[in-house]
């Protein structure tokens, strides 16, 4: 086991050698996952093993998890997830090699010599969090629910104030 992550690592050999990495890892250095999430606090714990399967075939498995802070798109308040995803995939040099692979394998494309550890952890953590966050019914913090409640009556009185309703009302009555 590697205590200090590695930045990069060459696939093929780490597969040969049946390299483990498990470790640590904050979420802001993880660029695109820091973006799609309300705070890029807390750290990433990863457990991941290169080797070879029965048909020797290069692949990396293993798990990577951390507690994200994502907006909850009912009340709009900070919702922490517990992500987790069960990596499994085959490194594969081409798309052509990626569709001949069997369903148990997601393929990671290689096209140099080296990846970017995190990368594989970011792609899969990126790939856990659900489209549309909600807190579980009733759980929403009440101070967000009136503010969102509050936004949508002060979008209605703009309707009510719009000179043009009288508009569309005279229109409507006509038709």
């Amino acid at each position: 086991m590697s205590s200090r992550l590695p930045e990069f690592v060459d696939p093929w050999r780490a597969a040969d050698l049946g390299k483990v990495f498990s470790g640590r890892s904050a979420v802001a250095k993880l660029p695109r996952l820091s973006e799609a999430v309300l705070a890029p606090d807390g750290e990433v714990e990863l457990d991941l093993t290169f080797g070879r399967d029965e048909r020797k075939r290069a692949c990396v498995q293993g798990l990577v998890r951390a507690t994200l802070t994502l907006e909850c798109q009912r009340c709009l308040g900070p919702m922490p997830f517990p992500a987790e995803a069960e990596v499994n995939l085959a490194l594969v040099e081409s798309a052509a090699e990626a569709e001949r692979l069997p369903d148990v394998y997601d393929p990671l494309l290689v096209e140099e010599s080296r990846i970017r550890l995190l990368d594989i952890v970011e792609d899969e953590l990126l790939l856990s969090i659900p489209l549309i966050p909600k807190h579980e019914v009733g759980a929403c913090s009440t101070k967000n629910v009136a503010s969102v409640s509050q936004q949508g009556d002060q979008d209605e009185s703009l309707k009510k104030d719009n000179p043009f309703a009288v508009l569309a009302e005279l229109k409507d009555k006509q038709n």
